[in-house]
Order: structure tokens, then sequence, then C-alpha cells
């Protein structure tokens, strides 16, 4: 069965973030996206399934985000769809969401948290593919040695978000 995935976009202090959502929950936020037609593009590649363009129905989702974004420490209450990731990923990923706010975790902490402490680099690879920045706070996430590792977003977004959070 197709599911149907609204989508909407709003500015924020670095740029414009897409949402989508399908009835279950928001699944996919990009916070890097230079234009509709591309983020467009990604869902289609992503999610394969129908798409429409729907502000009204991401109003409270937006309403997080931003207010996450001016600064205010959000304990995010949006629902989210994550059944595109596979068991492994979503494992990761909801390891990552509990990471307190403001502080870090490696990729070696969530694979020993998650059972499995020689999987650091698939972890590092379920890190990247989070569909759901920063509700899903991957950028949380840093090597052991202390540097930063990557981010879906680019370095300097990671770097801004986690000087939100101090």
């Amino acid at each position: 069965m197709t599911k149907t995935i609204y989508y909407s976009h709003f500015n924020s202090p670095f740029g414009t973030v897409f949402i989508a959502k399908t009835a279950s929950g928001i699944c996919f936020i990009h916070l890097s996206t230079t234009s509709e037609s591309q983020f467009q593009s990604l869902l289609k590649k992503r999610f394969r399934e129908n798409y429409f363009r729907d502000d009204d129905k991401l109003d409270n989702e937006i309403d997080e985000l931003i207010d996450y974004f001016n600064g205010d420490q959000v304990n995010f209450k949006s629902a989210l769809d994550l059944s595109i990731g596979t068991e492994f990923q979503r494992k990761v990923w909801e390891k990552i969401g509990e990471i307190p706010y403001g502080e870090l975790r490696t990729y070696k902490w969530i694979a020993s948290k998650i059972g499995n402490p020689n999987a650091v680099r698939a972890v590092g690879n379920a890190v990247g593919q989070n569909p759901v920045p920063p509700i899903i706070p991957c950028h949380r996430v840093i090597r052991s040695d202390g540097n930063l590792g990557g981010f879906s977003s680019g370095i300097s977004l990671k770097k801004w978000l986690l000087k939100l959070e101090k």
C-alpha cells in the first residue's frame, strides 16, 4: 500500500528547512536543501511514494523546530515514522534519541549500548542515514578521539547546532 507524504518548508537561522510526514509521523527533515525541486527529488529517491505540499498539515511540527532553532530546549513531541530504516538503523536512531540536550556521545558508545560494540562503522553509517535531524540528534554524536566526525548537512551546521545547545 502506498503512503501519502505531505511536506512543507520554513526559514531557519541557517536557511530553508524542508520537512515531510506520513499519517504515522515525521519521516524526513532536510536541513541543507537549496530548493523545493531538490527536496522533491530527495523524496522521490528515498520514499517512492506520493507526495504533496501542504503547509497546514505540518504547523505543529514546524513550530517545534522553529522553537528549537531559536535556542529553546525543546522536548520534541511530534510522532516519527522511521519505517524507511532497517531494524539496525532504528536501534541506532532510538539510542541517539536518548542523548540529552547539550551532551555528546561517541559512535563507540552507541555501538556498545545497542549490544554490538564492534559495529562502530555500521553505527556511523546508520547515524549518517538519520532521516529526521535534529529530532533524532545525530549532531550530538562524535568520534572517540573528540573530533566531530561527519554530518549529513555539513560540519559547519553540526558546529552551529552544538553551539546552540551550550
